[in-house]
């Protein structure tokens, strides 16, 4: 992978929200000599900025500083640059700060990098990290530079000079200048890395500037790990520069997860209250039920007694009356009205009997 930096331009920006963090239209690229790799960006190279910057969905990944200066990335993500255009001989972008930034290890980088755009643009710009094409001829002395894949847009104090940004590791900074100033050395390095490691001890072991104790720390930073640790060291940074990658959307579906948590406890909460009132109408229910049942039993009691009562009277009316064969001859049986108008006949005067036959 390589790395490049803008010219030396001021940082300029068309517009700071720092409510959302946006900082619209930032320089990120300017046609012209790129410092220290001896390269020339063209309009060709400004429109492949563009072109893969907005192609890039979520945004190109901004960082606090080029990782690659003798630095590790963690902690450095800031960001997302979005919304490239081209604007003469230079390429914009809308830098979209991150909150995560607010508590990096290196301290409130989001209040830090919008005060210093503010206050202070001049003292910082943007640096393009990409995986070259290969370079075309151009005009003049230098070749075109080509983008196969961008890959992040750093923040850093120069962009003339690729160092880290606001200069936060000294070592980092003089390195990287004394490498671009010698490109000799540092393409000598590039091809013999152990032959640097064995000077450098050499040179530490016959002086007296490095105390002993830190100088057996410095030799083991350069013996080989196990095959282990080496594993595991690499899935480390692989899962930590994942996450750091994909922080907006992990943050994104922690919301929405939570949001979920939310509904469904509100759904759960509602169901338990209604819950409680079906229990009610069922505790009521049953109550009334049981009432109506007791009703019914008695009304069935009721009905069997009613209808015993019915039977009797029943066999009662259709049993057949008593017959008299014989008896004492004092007794007359017959209806007593016919008996009581015999007897009055028998008493009555002679007139009144004359006066009822005519």
């Amino acid at each position: 992978m390589k790395s490049f930096s803008t010219p030396a331009v001021a940082f300029s920006v068309a517009f700071i929200n720092e409510g959302s963090g946006i900082l619209q239209k930032v320089v990120v690229a300017q046609a012209g000599k790129v410092k220290s790799y001896f390269e020339e960006i063209d309009g060709v190279t400004l429109s492949q900025i563009v072109a893969l910057g907005n192609a890039k969905e979520n945004g190109v990944k901004a960082r606090f500083g080029h990782p690659n200066m003798c630095s590790s990335a963690m902690g450095t993500y800031i960001g997302r640059f979005k919304n490239f255009s081209l604007d003469g001989e230079k390429v914009t972008g809308d830098l979209h700060l991150d909150t995560v930034c607010r508590s990096s290890p290196g301290g409130n980088l989001y209040d830090y990098i919008i005060t210093m755009a503010k206050k202070n643009p001049d003292m910082f710009g943007a640096s393009m990290a990409f995986i070259p094409a290969e370079p075309a001829e151009g005009p003049g002395e230098f070749p075109l530079v080509r983008i196969e894949e961008l890959l992040a847009t750093d923040l850093v104090d120069d962009p003339a000079a690729t160092n880290s940004l606001f200069a936060r590791d000294s070592f980092a900074w003089e390195a990287t200048r004394f490498l671009d100033e010698n490109p000799a050395i540092a393409a000598f390095i590039a091809r013999r890395p152990d032959t640097i490691l064995e000077f450098m001890l050499k040179y530490f072991s016959k002086t007296d500037r490095m105390k002993p104790e830190i100088f057996q720390k410095f030799k083991n930073l350069f013996a080989p790990l196990p095959d282990e640790l080496q594993q595991s060291k690499a899935y480390d940074q692989a899962v930590e520069l994942l996450e750091a990658d994909h922080r907006e959307e992990i943050r994104n579906l922690e919301s929405s997860f939570q949001t979920r948590i939310a509904t469904f406890e509100s759904q759960l909460q509602a169901s338990a209250s209604e819950l409680v009132v079906v229990k009610e109408q069922l505790s009521t229910t049953t109550e009334k039920l049981a009432t109506e049942q007791a009703q019914t039993t008695l009304n069935q009691q009721q009905i069997s007694d009613l209808t015993s009562q019915v039977a009797t009277l029943t066999d009662k009316l259709s049993a057949s009356p008593t017959k008299v064969s014989s008896g004492d001859p004092q007794i007359t049986v017959g209806h007593p009205e016919v008996k009581f108008g015999k007897e009055l006949l028998s008493e009555m005067p002679a007139y009144l009997k004359d006066k009822l036959k005519k």
